[in-house]
């Protein structure tokens, strides 16, 4: 019992260090398994300790009904519009030509005994000046029917003291023709008259009365005078 007592005296401060030591490599090895246990999903058991089943995973999962709203829809590339095929075009037709009104040399149709001078200035025996002759004078016998050499539309019938009665027709071209010294005219303005229609009969004309019965006849188109000889084709 003494060398007991004499051998913890010599050796306590040893064992109590050996102790200290062996007590911190126990808890040491106890930390290092926990440690262990928790990086492998497998915690060591404390002595004493009941374990605690670990329920964190055993929740059911929750459906998640509200849908993603922010994930972009695919994008669908539209189809080529196709380019339709132009129809041919059909030629244009070309314009109706104007039908030229038919003129022919009438019954009463005689000599020229005036021509058309245009602008230039003769010597009237009648009235004693000079002045422009405007149309073209042809010799009819008194009381001829006188027919027009166009057909159109009568567009005046008027008595002068000048020139008697005059009756014009408008043809078809625009082209008015006046007809001077009638008597007793057959026709009122409006009429459509052709080449055998009788616009009145041969009269006299005072402004020319030194060249006996005849037809003085003039041309206008929009008021400016033409050659009835030419127009007519007798040029």
């Amino acid at each position: 019992m003494d060398r007991f007592k004499a051998f913890v005296r010599e050796k306590g401060l040893y064992l109590l260090c050996l102790a200290v030591a062996f007590a911190a490599t126990a808890a040491g090895i106890l930390a290092l398994r926990r440690i262990v246990g928790h990086l492998t999903g497998q915690p060591g058991t404390a002595p004493g300790v009941v374990e605690q089943p670990d329920t964190l995973w055993e929740q059911p999962d929750t459906a998640v009904e509200k849908p993603v709203a922010d994930i972009p829809k695919p994008t669908q590339t539209p189809a080529p519009t196709p380019t339709p095929t132009p129809e041919p075009t059909a030629a244009p037709e070309p314009a109706p030509v104007a039908s030229q009104p038919v003129r022919q040399m009438p019954a009463w149709y005689g000599k020229p005994i005036a021509a058309f001078t245009g602008d230039e200035l003769v010597y009237s025996e009648t009235l004693g000046d000079w002045r422009t002759h405007n149309g073209t004078d042809y010799t009819v016998p008194e009381g001829k029917a006188i027919t027009p050499a166009v057909g159109g539309t009568v567009t005046a019938v008027r008595w002068d003291a000048l020139w008697g009665s005059v009756v014009e027709v408008t043809d078809s071209s625009d082209l008015v023709w006046r007809y001077c010294g009638l008597r007793q005219t057959q026709v009122a303005q409006g009429q459509q008259v052709t080449t055998d229609t009788v616009l009145g009969q041969m009269g006299s004309i005072a402004a020319e009365a030194h060249a006996g019965s005849h037809l003085h006849l003039e041309c206008v188109e929009q008021g400016k005078y033409l050659d009835p000889a030419e127009v007519m084709g007798e040029k």
